[in-house]
């Protein structure tokens, strides 16, 4: 007797009067494609998680690539509300508050949703590579305007340096709190202190003749000594 092949689960789950919502088919997707990475993560185990079918993903949402480029448009925003919102509740504190609020809000999100911080930070996918640099981008400004205040503060010019001071500290912070959603041991508000004290430490110890030499012009190729 021949052996029965499984049914394909996937051509049918849930009644038409239950079909999952785009936001239920986006939270599987993006389980999935935080668990396997983008290679990976098939349609079948994404419809799987969904409770679903690959034909209404297909439907919903095209292909594989697009599904992804879906996924990661929604995490980018709702991060970004999650961190603006951090900030612009700080503006009126002190600065040391104002960093050790931004600081929290990376620690925050990625131990209250480490899959979507996994999937924004760890994917190689250069289709998304837009995305994420907005999405750096525009938490940077935030930065650049606290790293100015505490420039002007302590009575040292603003120049190209603070850019560069923000995209260090963007990078630490960013590289800190991935390495929390990946360390489910870790306290992340306790992981985001230290990463705050860290980065308070570093601005009060800035060394101002690098900074200075950083930020004074040169003629063109002239190299600094």
């Amino acid at each position: 007797m021949s052996r029965q092949s499984p049914p394909d689960r996937s051509s049918a789950r849930r009644s038409p009067a239950a079909r999952p919502t785009d936001d239920e088919l986006l939270d599987a997707a993006r389980a999935v494609f935080a668990e396997r990475g983008f290679a990976q993560a098939t349609m079948g185990l994404i419809a799987d998680r969904a409770d679903s079918t690959k034909p209404t993903l297909y439907a919903h949402f095209g292909d594989k690539a697009a599904l992804f480029r879906a996924t990661v448009r929604r995490e980018v925003a709702a991060l970004r509300a999650w961190v603006i919102s951090a900030y612009e509740s700080a503006n009126a504190r002190p600065l040391e508050d104002r960093v050790r609020l931004s600081v929290m809000a990376m620690f925050g999100y990625a131990g209250a949703h480490p899959e979507s911080f996994r999937l924004l930070f760890d994917s190689a996918v250069d289709e998304m590579s837009h995305e994420r640099r907005a999405l750096a981008d525009s938490i940077a400004t935030h930065v650049v305007g606290q790293i100015r205040d505490h420039l002007l503060a302590h009575g040292r010019p603003v120049g190209p340096g603070a850019d560069l001071l923000a995209a260090m500290m963007v990078g630490l912070v960013g590289r800190a709190a991935m390495h929390v959603s990946h360390s489910p041991g870790l306290d992340p508000m306790a992981a985001g202190e230290l990463a705050a004290g860290f980065v308070m430490a570093a601005l009060r110890g800035l060394d101002p003749v690098l900074l200075e030499r950083l930020d004074s012009p040169r003629p063109a190729g002239q190299c600094a000594t």
